[in-house]
């Protein structure tokens, strides 16, 4: 009797757990289409969410659509994603402006760079103290010895703050000399553009916090460094800010207003954006996704076009994007 019990139990809890298996067999993503949640949650993810990897032979395999990335002819303008880092305000007791980053990392090497030029200053002026002294026997060959170390060791460690700085695209003598009530900006322009912009002149820029407005900046300056991941440029642009409405950390677009003839065009469904950049998803296997990085030009009601991040004939998913955003973001 005791055995019947058992096997009725067993059974009674098999059923249990294929009743919500079924249950929970589909929800419904923001296109309106059938995915299996259960499915879902088998999921590999590595690289930081860059990889996605569905199991094999998956019935939810068969909700995504893939399209040959293949070269189109577009004219459209450059877009660039961009973001308001830093506003400069002027300070009339200092007389000069005054540099409010969006980044506190940013914020504290530019204290570095700064500490680290007035200890230049000082090693320096010590040293030249110490060698007069040396030469009228007032201190040893010792102590002039650790002044001119601790002179060269200043001027590593400035050398090294600039460097931090350049990289990021802040050259830190235009640091110094910023004008009052203006925002800088920083858009990731890719190598391939390069020539298509020039320091000085005027592009629009477009703030999501003012999505209906267009505003005119100014290249102030192209960074000399290229990002070996990437392959993008940062560029830097001022923007007037009398008013005060732009602030630190406010995300845009610079449409640079240069032409191409020819580049990836792809349906709007493949595109996502998070937090100012914008992402394709490639297939690499028949059950595998790569989250790709790409920069944007302009698009209209149903397309855009890709200017880096794919390569020809690479598989992008063009239905089925947003399902993999939350899968790779954790969304």
């Amino acid at each position: 009797m005791k055995n019947l019990i058992k096997i009725v139990c067993c059974s009674l809890a098999a059923i249990i757990i294929l009743l919500i298996n079924l249950s929970l067999q589909s929800c419904t993503d923001t296109d309106g289409k059938q995915v299996s949640e259960a499915m879902a949650k088998k999921v590999t993810i590595s690289s930081d969410g860059q990889i996605i990897t569905f199991p094999k032979n998956s019935p939810g395999l068969d909700e995504f659509k893939v399209s040959p990335a293949e070269k189109g002819s577009a004219t459209l303008s450059v877009i660039a994603p961009a973001r308001v880092v830093a506003g400069i305000s002027h300070s009339k007791s200092a007389g000069y402006g005054i540099v409010l980053f969006d980044s506190p990392d940013v914020t504290s090497l530019y204290s570095q760079y700064k500490q680290s030029k007035a200890n230049v200053d000082l090693t320096s002026k010590n040293l030249v103290r110490v060698k007069q002294m040396y030469e009228n026997l007032g201190v040893t060959g010792k102590e002039l010895n650790q002044a001119e170390t601790d002179a060269a060791t200043a001027k590593a460690s400035l050398e090294e703050m600039e460097g931090r700085l350049k990289v990021l695209g802040y050259n830190p003598s235009e640091l110094e000399s910023a004008k009052g009530n203006m925002v800088w900006l920083m858009a990731d322009v890719p190598e391939a553009q390069l020539h298509e912009i020039a320091k000085g002149g005027n592009i629009r820029i477009t703030l999501a916090a003012f999505p209906d407005k267009i505003f005119t900046g100014r290249i102030d300056a192209i960074g000399s460094i290229i990002d070996p991941n990437t392959r993008e440029v940062k560029v830097r642009i001022s923007l007037s800010n009398s008013d005060g409405k732009f602030l630190p950390g406010m995300f845009a677009q610079a449409d640079f207003g240069s032409k191409i003839s020819e580049a990836y065009v792809l349906p709007l469904s493949a595109v996502v954006t998070v937090e100012g950049s914008s992402y394709l998803f490639i297939q690499t296997a028949s059950n595998t996704f790569e989250r790709r990085k790409v920069i944007l030009a302009s698009s209209d009601e149903s397309k855009l076009v890709i200017l880096s991040g794919i390569k020809d004939n690479e598989k992008v998913v063009t239905s089925g994007a947003m399902l993999l955003k939350g899968i790779s973001f954790g969304y």
